[in-house]
């Protein structure tokens, strides 16, 4: 809120007409400064408030080697209301910038010239200026007056402050952080940058002159809408793997627009044309595409990318085209038997099942070995049996024969782990 006024003083007459009336007169009629060439003000007096200082400036004159700064405070609106001006600061260019001076208080300013004969020149008009700290108020009303697919229209009122413009900010809960979304000098924004489909949280701030900031108008939302012709945005492709011979790929996708299916595209060249039939892959309606694909090298040299289409066939732009990080296929990792019991012919086993992490294949089941002899091996084991669950019942056993059994897991691709170590049971007749 600027306190001060700012403004221009300038000379008397112009440059060209003092120096005319300084020839007729004679340069020494001023008994005190004789021959003195600095016969008029410094013209072109600025004073511009500010929040860090106030500047002020003006124009220089040819025979000026350096000049004065006057300050006093301004303790009201008239001319005599004033106080004492001291000399705040001698400088050698046609510029200053008070900075010393304190927040929020009005002060009048004047300078002179002086060259290094000791001449002086007249004082120039005094003008006022503040450093300004005080936030305008804030504005008031801020309502929601239009939500439609150019966006969401908001207007407000001014809350009579001295804003000379309004910054307008959105965020996407109520209490999170807010971001800039535009400003203007009128009493209405329309939003155009918003997802549609998204609702957002607005408030608006005036500012002043100088820069300052007022607090948050109250808080509105709205939300672009989505129609028919609302295009969606491109997907993340995110997670591209090729382990062996097993691509996988997945993306997000914002979730303010509904989508009906995803297009996969691939080529050789590092930004995949969607445009070309022949580059199309599959089209899925999850974010996610597995798919086997050629042992070759040359299968790892594809770019891949993904277009989003809404039920009403409106696609968006491709994702960025990613090539998968190849690696060979991992054996997965050892599980452990936690449990074993003997029964009439039959031994049952129990296991941890094994986690996998996003970058191996998934674990699919488990295969138990059992030997008649100690230290079973995958080479030496009698019996082998497949299975899914992370438990097994080995039945038609023959009772009081010591069974020695280990387990290993099998994933995706087909690769087993190390066996887990061995465990032994008896079963009865």
């Amino acid at each position: 809120m600027t306190l001060g006024l700012t403004g221009t003083a300038h000379a008397a007459a112009p440059a060209t007409a003092s120096a005319a009336a300084h020839a007729e007169r004679g340069a020494g009629d001023d008994p005190d400064q004789p021959d003195n060439p600095l016969y008029d003000a410094p013209e072109g007096f600025y004073v511009t408030s500010g929040r860090q200082s106030v500047s002020l400036s003006w124009g220089s004159l040819s025979a000026a080697t350096k000049y004065e700064v006057y300050r006093a405070e301004a303790e009201g609106t008239e001319p005599d209301e004033v106080g004492p001006y001291a000399l705040l600061a001698t400088v050698p260019t046609p510029s200053y910038a008070d900075s010393d001076a304190d927040a929020d208080v009005a002060y009048a300013y004047k300078i002179r010239a002086l060259d290094d004969a000791g001449h002086v020149s007249p004082f120039t008009e005094p003008l006022r200026g503040t450093r300004d700290t005080v936030a305008p108020f804030a504005p008031r009303d801020l309502t929601r007056t239009s939500e439609d697919a150019r966006g969401v229209t908001l207007t407000w009122r001014t809350g009579d402050s001295d804003s000379v413009k309004y910054v307008v900010y959105r965020a996407e809960s109520p209490n999170a952080a807010r971001v800039k979304v535009g400003s203007t000098t009128s009493l209405t924004l329309r939003d155009t940058k918003g997802d549609p489909g998204r609702t957002y949280f607005y408030e608006v701030r005036g500012v002043d002159a100088v820069g300052n900031e007022s607090a948050p108008s109250n808080s509105v939302s709205g939300t672009r809408t989505v129609t028919d012709a609302t295009v969606p945005k491109a997907p993340v492709l995110g997670d591209a793997r090729l382990v062996g011979d097993r691509l996988s790929l997945s993306w997000s996708q914002s979730p303010y627009v509904p989508i009906s299916s995803y297009t996969v595209y691939r080529s050789k060249s590092s930004t995949v044309d969607v445009t070309d039939p022949a580059n199309r892959v599959a089209t899925v309606t999850r974010t996610e595409y597995t798919a086997t694909v050629g042992e070759d090298e040359g299968e790892r040299d594809y770019y891949y990318a993904v277009v989003a289409t809404t039920a009403h066939e409106v696609s968006s732009a491709p994702s960025a085209s990613v090539k998968p990080a190849y690696s060979q296929p991992r054996p997965p990792g050892a599980t452990q038997v936690y449990d074993i019991t003997a029964g009439a012919g039959t031994v049952r086993l129990s296991w941890y099942g094994v986690p996998y992490g996003s970058d191996e294949s998934p674990v699919t089941g488990y295969r138990v070995y059992r030997s008649a002899q100690p230290g079973v091996t995958k080479e030496n084991a009698e019996v082998s049996h497949a299975t899914s669950d992370t438990q097994f019942v080995d039945r038609g056993l023959t009772g009081g024969t010591k069974y020695y059994y280990a387990v290993a897991t099998v994933n995706e691709d087909g690769l087993e782990s190390a066996l887990s170590p061995e465990v032994s049971a008896t079963p009865t007749s």
